[in-house]
C-alpha cells in the first residue's frame, strides 16, 4: 500500500511540474538558448558598427533588425591633401561662374563647419538557406555654416549663416547571397538598389557678397539624395576562431542613370575595409579595429539651379580619396541583441578641388536577431 501511495505521489508531482508555467518557461528558455547557440556559431564575432551587409542568417525565416546611427563632422577646408584657410580659398580659388552677370572672379561663400547625422532603420531576413533580403531607410539631417566675404575680392568677412536640411534619404533594398560557408571562413555577395527617394531640391537662405539674403537651391553636398537609381555591389569575407574575428569588405556604388532630373549624377564610389575583433570572456563585450579606404569620382554634369560664387556650387569640388582608422566596442547585453559603437578618424585625405575637411565619424548600432 505504501509503495502504491509513493508511486502515486511521484506521478502527481511529475504531472504538476509539467503543468507548472515556470517550469515550461524554463524549458522553452533552454530550447531558445540552444537554438541561439546554434545560430551564433554561424555568425561573425560582432563586427564594427559602421559596417553594412556583414550578416547573413543560416536558415529561412531567421534575420536581424535594428537601427544604426552615424555622425560625420567636418571643420575647416582641404585643398587636395592640404588643410587651407578660408582666406586663402577666397583669395586664390577661381569662381567657376566668373563671366556671368554679377559673378566675382574668386569664391566668396565657403562652408566652415558641417555636421551630418544619419539614422537608418534596417532589416535583414533570410528567404532561403543562402539568400537574404536587406533593406535600409535613412533619415538625414545636415547642418552647414557658411562664411560670406564681401565684395568681389578681398578677405573682409560679412558674416556666417547656418542652414539645416533634413528628411528621408535614398532608400536601399536588395539581396545578400552566401557564397561560401564553413566553420571558419564565410563569404557573402551583396547586390542592392538605391532608389532616389531623397530630395535634390532643398533650398536655404544665404548671405550674398552684396550683403543681401537670397533664397537659393542648396549645393550638391547639402541635398539628401543622388536623384538617380544606383547599384551597390560587392562582397564580404569574414572568419572567426574562438573569440577572435576578422574580415574584409568591398563594394562599389554605381549610378545606373546618365543623369538625374536636374542634369547631373554623382561619381562612382569604391569602398574597401578590413577589420579585426576580439570578444572577451564571458563573451559579452568585444573590441574592434578597422581600416577603411574610399575613392570617388567628381560629379558629372551640372544642376542649372546651383550657380554662384560658393564652393559647393562647383561639381569639381566633390569626390576624391580618403583613408580612415577606427576603434569600436560591442556589448551583447542579452541573447540575440547587441549594441556597437565605433569612432573613426581620417588619416589621409586627397580631395578633388576644395572641400570641407573631414574631422571624425561616430557610428552606433543596435541589432536584434530573430530566429
Amino acid at each position: 500500500m505504501m509503495e502504491k501511495k509513493v508511486s502515486w505521489l511521484l506521478a502527481a508531482s511529475v504531472g504538476l511540474l509539467l503543468l507548472n508555467p515556470a517550469v515550461g518557461a524554463q524549458g522553452m528558455a533552454k530550447e531558445k538558448m540552444k537554438k541561439l547557440m546554434a545560430v551564433k556559431r554561424e555568425l561573425p564575432v560582432p563586427p564594427p558598427a559602421g559596417l553594412f551587409g556583414a550578416y547573413a542568417f543560416p536558415s529561412k525565416g531567421q534575420g536581424m533588425t535594428g537601427i544604426s546611427y552615424a555622425h560625420f563632422s567636418f571643420e575647416g577646408l582641404r585643398m587636395d591633401t592640404d588643410s587651407v584657410s578660408t582666406n586663402t580659398v577666397v583669395s586664390t580659388v577661381a569662381n567657376r561662374f566668373f563671366g556671368l552677370p554679377g559673378m566675382p572672379p574668386t569664391l566668396r561663400v565657403v562652408p566652415i563647419k558641417v555636421d551630418v547625422d544619419v539614422a537608418y532603420p534596417f532589416a535583414n531576413f533570410a528567404i532561403g538557406h543562402d539568400l537574404a533580403l536587406i533593406g535600409v531607410a535613412p533619415v538625414i539631417r545636415k547642418e552647414i555654416t557658411f562664411r560670406t566675404y564681401g565684395g568681389s575680392v578681398g578677405t573682409t568677412v560679412l558674416g556666417d549663416t547656418t542652414q539645416t536640411v533634413q528628411g528621408l534619404g535614398d532608400v536601399k533594398g536588395g539581396l545578400l547571397y552566401r557564397a561560401h560557408n564553413d566553420p571558419i571562413h564565410h563569404t557573402l555577395l551583396i547586390g542592392v538598389l538605391s532608389l532616389p527617394t531623397g530630395s535634390i531640391t532643398k533650398r536655404g537662405n544665404l548671405l550674398t557678397p552684396a550683403g543681401t539674403t537670397q533664397n537659393v537651391r542648396m549645393p550638391y553636398g547639402a541635398q539628401l539624395g543622388t536623384g538617380t537609381i544606383d547599384a551597390i555591389v560587392g562582397g564580404v569575407y569574414w572568419g572567426k576562431k574562438r573569440n577572435i574575428g576578422w574580415g574584409a569588405q568591398y563594394y562599389a556604388t554605381v549610378p545606373l542613370e546618365n543623369k538625374n532630373a536636374d542634369g547631373y549624377r554623382w561619381g562612382t564610389k569604391h569602398e574597401a575595409t578590413a577589420w579585426a575583433s576580439y570578444l572577451f570572456m564571458p563573451q559579452r563585450v568585444g573590441v574592434s579595429a578597422r581600416i577603411r579606404g574610399e575613392s570617388q569620382d567628381s560629379i558629372h554634369g551640372m544642376d542649372p539651379n546651383i550657380i554662384g560664387p560658393g564652393l559647393g556650387a562647383n561639381p569639381d569640388n566633390y569626390g576624391g580619396d580618403k583613408v580612415e582608422l577606427s576603434l569600436g566596442v560591442n556589448w551583447s547585453f542579452m541573447p540575440g541583441q547587441n549594441i556597437s559603437v565605433e569612432l573613426a578618424k581620417p588619416v589621409y585625405q586627397d580631395r578633388n578641388g576644395v572641400q570641407p575637411d573631414h574631422d571624425f565619424s561616430l557610428f552606433a548600432s543596435w541589432r536584434v536577431g530573430f530566429f
